[in-house]
């Protein structure tokens, strides 16, 4: 239950933080207060995220591959695959905690993740409540407890999409790049800064999707040598997650955010829809994953390059809306129960069930 109390405190504080910010009755405070006391809720909001995966103990699939092999091996000098950054994380991680635990490591590891996503829901979310929701239902947290290298990366690569926003080449390409230092796979948001001007028709890439889909076995052969010249990815095909499994409530979640890009295109027209184009351009890279997804080795680790950018792209499009907004906002929140539901109580998604916490 304490995921669902984290969401319920952290959604109720940034409400409140809102709510403080937008305050501009004449009995409100003063506005450098108020500013104050905003950051000061949304700060509280974030350590409610925050210290419950700092201080847990064996919780999340990876925490043991973590403790008893990478660790150990990056502290020992000794050949294993962790990035240049990730090694400084560890070094300095077992530094604070005396040499004697690695619980600081873990600590370090959820801040840097945390901290980034924060600041992305805080620059480019419409609705941060709705932001934190999504967040913490649709799989990412949970991921984040496990595939962590991934997250710090993906959470960087995140909140520099600012920078695509502000149309500034070099602080987004330097991001990124630094952010490959934490895991290599995010170097593929590089090409989302040339795609920016680029507005996809999402009717377009649902064709396409049906398309891939067909072609699936000629493209992952495809894949695979381009995957072995550059080096990335290659060591996963034929392996032992190459076995065309994959979880299909990721595959449900990505199509019914498809479904509603698509009416949203529809409803808004094109110059408001396209205020999202970065967010939307992520998306559509995860539908051609899921066109393809029996055919790639671990898919949903692949996902989780795209999926956490629903955290703003859901919000960001539903604001939009003028008349039946409100009725999105419960169909939005109802469908993240069920996914919470789902992911954590049904599947025990990466293993961060039961929860435990060091002494």
């Amino acid at each position: 239950m304490i995921y669902i109390y984290m969401t319920v405190l952290a959604t109720i504080l940034i409400a409140m933080s809102d709510f403080v910010a937008s305050t501009t009755t004449d009995f409100a405070l003063g506005a450098s207060y108020r500013n104050v006391i905003s950051k000061s809720l949304y700060g509280l909001a974030f350590f409610v995220i925050f210290i419950p995966g700092a201080i847990r103990s064996y919780v999340g699939i990876d925490y043991t591959t973590y403790s008893k092999y990478q660790i150990p091996a990056v502290l020992e000098g000794r050949e294993v695959k962790v990035e240049s950054l990730y090694r400084w994380v560890i070094r300095i991680g077992y530094l604070i905690g005396g040499k004697s635990t690695y619980q600081y490591i873990f600590a370090i590891t959820n801040f840097l993740i945390v901290f980034f996503l924060f600041l992305y829901i805080k620059r480019l979310s419409s609705n941060k409540v709705l932001s934190i929701i999504v967040f913490m239902s649709t799989g990412f947290f949970f991921f984040s407890l496990s595939g962590m290298r991934q997250s710090i990366g993906v959470a960087i690569a995140l909140w520099s999409l600012k920078y695509i926003e502000e149309k500034k080449f070099i602080p987004y390409v330097i991001t990124i790049l630094l952010a490959s230092l934490f895991h290599t796979a995010v170097i593929i948001f590089l090409v989302f800064y040339f795609l920016s001007d680029i507005k996809i028709n999402p009717f377009v890439v649902a064709l396409v999707m049906l398309a891939v889909n067909r072609l699936a076995p000629h493209l992952r052969n495809i894949i695979i040598s381009i995957s072995d010249r550059v080096g990335l990815y290659s060591e996963y095909f034929g392996g032992t997650f190459d076995t065309g499994g994959y979880n299909k409530i990721f595959v449900v979640l990505i199509l019914l955010v498809m479904l509603f890009v698509c009416l949203s295109r529809l409803v808004l027209g094109k110059e408001v829809f396209y205020k999202n184009n970065t967010a939307l351009n992520i998306h559509y890279v995860a539908c051609m994953v899921v066109a393809m997804i029996s055919y790639l080795p671990t898919p949903s680790r692949l996902l989780f390059l795209f999926i956490p950018v629903y955290i703003t792209l859901i919000p960001n499009l539903v604001v939009q809306y003028k008349n039946i907004r409100v009725i999105l906002y419960l169909i939005v929140i109802s469908l993240c129960i069920f996914f919470m539901y789902e992911l954590l109580f049904v599947q025990n998604s990466y293993g961060v069930l039961p929860y435990n916490h060091v002494s």
